[in-house]
C-alpha cells in the first residue's frame, strides 16, 4: 500500500516538474481542412471568444487556436476574388476640399444580403477607413459611397476595394478595386534630405535621417512611422 503511494506521489511531481511553473502546456492547434493557396476567415462561432482573421491555406490545413473555451468550434470561410477592374468618379481628388462621395463602376456588385462594403487603402497598402455603399444599380454595375475621412493623407495613388457579403454572412466577396489619385496635400519634408518627416527619425536635420549612428539610442535601426 505504502508502496503504491509514493507512486501516486512520484507520478504527481513528475507531471508539476513536466508542466514546470507555468502551468500544463497549451492544447494543440485546431487541423481545419482547405484548400492550398486560398485565403479564409477563421471564424469563432462562440461569441464570447472573438478573434477572427483572414489567412492563407498552407498543404491543405489551417491550423487554428483553440478559443477561449479550448473548444475548435471554428469555422472556415473561403474569400472569393472575382478580379473585375473598376473604376471611381472621380478618380481625381483633390485632398483639401474631397467629394462627399464616389460612385463606382464595373460590374457583380450586389445587395443581396447586404449593401457592398468599400474599403480605402493607400499605396502602402494601409487600411485607411471604410463604408458601405448608399446606393447599388439594379444592374449591379454602379454603386455610390461615402468618402472616407482624408484630412490626415498625403498626396498619391489610392486603392478602392469593393466587396460583397455572402449567404454565409460574411464580406467574402471581394469584387474588385479601383484607383483614385489624391492631390493638394505633398507629405512634407522639412529639412530637405529627400526623406519624408515621417520616415525621418531626424526630420529638422539634413545630415541624417536613421538610426544608424552612434549617438542614436535605437542604434542600427531605421526610422519608419508612417
Amino acid at each position: 500500500m505504502m508502496k503504491n503511494k509514493l507512486l501516486l506521489l512520484l507520478s504527481v511531481v513528475m507531471i508539476l516538474i513536466g508542466w514546470g511553473c507555468g502551468g500544463p502546456p497549451p492544447p494543440p492547434p485546431c487541423p481545419l481542412s482547405c484548400e492550398s493557396q486560398h485565403l479564409y476567415f477563421v471564424v469563432y462561432n462562440d461569441t464570447a471568444c472573438p478573434g477572427n482573421y483572414v489567412t492563407l491555406c498552407v498543404n491543405g490545413f489551417i491550423y487554428a487556436a483553440r478559443d477561449c473555451h479550448s473548444n475548435c468550434n471554428i469555422t472556415l470561410v473561403e474569400r472569393q476574388f472575382l478580379n473585375v477592374a473598376l473604376t471611381a468618379d472621380p478618380s481625381t481628388v483633390y485632398l483639401p476640399s474631397p467629394p462627399a462621395s464616389i460612385n463606382i463602376s464595373g460590374q457583380s456588385f450586389s445587395q443581396t444580403y447586404a449593401m457592398p462594403m468599400v474599403e480605402y487603402f493607400d499605396d502602402y497598402g494601409y487600411f485607411l477607413g471604410s463604408a458601405l455603399a448608399t446606393y447599388v444599380s439594379g444592374d449591379g454595375t454602379v454603386l455610390t459611397v461615402p468618402a472616407p475621412n482624408l484630412s490626415a493623407v498625403y498626396s498619391g495613388a489610392y486603392l478602392v476595394r469593393v466587396t460583397n457579403k455572402t449567404g454565409q454572412g460574411y464580406y467574402a466577396e471581394v469584387v474588385g478595386g479601383a484607383t483614385i489619385y489624391g492631390w493638394g496635400r505633398d507629405r512634407p519634408d522639412s529639412d530637405g534630405d529627400g526623406w519624408y518627416d515621417d520616415e525621418d527619425c531626424y526630420p529638422y536635420d539634413y545630415s541624417r535621417w536613421d538610426c544608424n549612428d552612434p549617438g542614436c539610442i535605437n542604434n542600427h535601426i531605421e526610422c519608419n512611422v508612417y
